[in-house]
């Protein structure tokens, strides 16, 4: 089950995933009314690379875009491969690893026309309406050369409604969601904070059109979608914004439920007892560490003691939280793993993720990895749920760190507390049947 998603990509931990925000988002780019666009994610609708190929044979497209990542890099090779050999079409791809590959990708790979490297950018109209002085934020082969034209400026960005009446029939679930039709938007683009082992902070912070924002969710509220993933990288990082944009959603009475990505630093109790009127009953957190040094050393921005007021805040509104944990930080010991273990059980998140640490192409943390001997500069699959390990940390070996991992979750999730906990939030069947598979799957791929 492999998770390509906003220039991340990963196996997915348990039975989740959600529409892909970069496929959103450039169906929205290209649904100005002079394509005939058609979204398949053989992912989530498990077709086999036969029938996928024979679907998109039916559709007689002129132009594919194909969506790749690190985590499953040898498979989409072959099956760029296999699109060649079988549909006469332009083939134009958008990943993970291309933010800094793209040019030795496009070299391998000749029959590629081009990579996006923004998805909210019109760079791929542009290509496909062939006005070339117009195209941004792309690497396009023409004429033999590999053109790298100029990353978009704009202080803000728009798209047309994306094509959510195709992606919401899609068997996209999350144990978060509590009704379903739900979809997937955004609000900005990237992330201004300078995370080390993150590669957001690469990419050109930029906020969306709030009235932009207000026509998808009228068309959304029109498709009679029950819940929205606001898919940022953080959630209210604008407060003036952020407080426009729930009193204006409070205003509309949409009747959505909702949730998506914060930080400790971003919402506080006023903040967040101004987002449960207005829909939102989960915010996901990137805790990472129980460790001060650590927050510091790869350059979070908050504290401890942050982290425990904002668990504490939420718990009080009535928000449910998400703690998000990094495993395997090059100075990490078995010791400050353990301590970060022990430190998930005592904030007590509603859901807890633990991830290994990725050496992400352009980030500093990649850098360090190399230099240190933990990884070569070749190595391209990476996998940070953990089914793949990328490395090993200066004391652990990657075996250890799985034992680590493991101990994390099934210490976490097994606690009786927690699943009386857990059974005693449900509200509906629906949602303890999706728990209920997320939690088998879950223990199955750790044990």
């Amino acid at each position: 089950m492999y998770v390509r998603d906003y220039f991340c990509s990963k196996i997915s931990k348990a039975d989740y995933i959600n529409a892909p925000i970069d496929l959103v988002m450039i169906s929205g780019v290209l649904n100005t009314g002079e394509f005939d666009l058609k979204v398949i994610d053989a992912v989530a609708e498990k077709i086999p690379v036969g029938n996928c190929l024979r679907k998109i044979s039916e559709f007689n497209p002129n132009a594919i875009i194909v969506l790749i990542g690190s985590a499953s890099l040898a498979e989409d090779k072959e099956f760029l491969n296999s699109l060649k050999e079988k549909i006469p079409a332009e083939i134009f791809v958008i990943g993970d690893f291309l933010l800094t590959e793209s040019n030795s990708f496009l070299e391998e790979f000749d029959f590629v026309k081009g990579v996006i490297l923004n998805f909210t950018s019109d760079g791929i109209y542009r290509q496909l309406k062939g006005e070339k002085e117009k195209i941004k934020d792309m690497a396009v082969r023409d004429c033999g050369k590999i053109i790298f034209y100029p990353k978009s400026a704009a202080k803000s960005f728009s798209v047309n409604s994306p094509l959510h009446e195709q992606f919401i029939k899609k068997p996209y679930r999350m144990p978060f969601v509590r009704k379903y039709p739900f979809a997937t938007t955004l609000m900005s683009y990237a992330c201004p904070y300078r995370c080390t082992f993150c590669v957001m902070n690469t990419l050109p912070y930029v906020e969306r059109d709030l009235d932009n924002i207000f026509a998808e969710l009228d068309y959304l509220k029109s498709l009679g979608v029950k819940e929205i993933l606001f898919l940022d990288q953080t959630i209210g990082l604008n407060r003036n914004r952020h407080i426009e944009f729930l009193k204006r959603i409070i205003d509309k009475n949409y009747g959505f439920g909702w949730f998506g990505f914060t930080r400790v630093d971003a919402v506080d109790e006023e903040i967040m007892k101004m987002m449960k009127k207005a829909g939102c009953h989960t915010l996901w957190f990137g805790v990472e560490t129980s460790s001060d040094e650590t927050l510091r050393a790869y350059g979070k921005g908050y504290t401890k003691k942050q982290v425990l007021g904002a668990f504490a805040a939420a718990k009080k509104v009535g928000i449910k939280t998400l703690a998000t944990f990094l495993i395997g930080l090059p100075e990490e010991t078995k010791e400050t793993i353990e301590d970060t273990i022990r430190f998930s059980k005592e904030l007590n998140p509603d859901y807890a993720s633990f991830s290994f640490a990725v050496p992400r192409f352009g980030t500093e943390l990649r850098e360090k990895a190399v230099k240190s001997g933990l990884i070569s500069n070749d190595d391209k699959t990476m996998d940070q749920s953990g089914r793949r390990i990328t490395m090993g940390t200066m004391s652990l070996s990657k075996r250890d760190m799985q034992k680590l991992k493991r101990k994390a979750i099934l210490g976490f999730y097994l606690r009786p507390s927690y699943i009386l906990k857990r059974l005693w939030s449900l509200k509906s069947f629906t949602e303890l049947k999706i728990n209920w598979q997320n939690f088998l799957s879950l223990v199955k791929n750790e044990i």
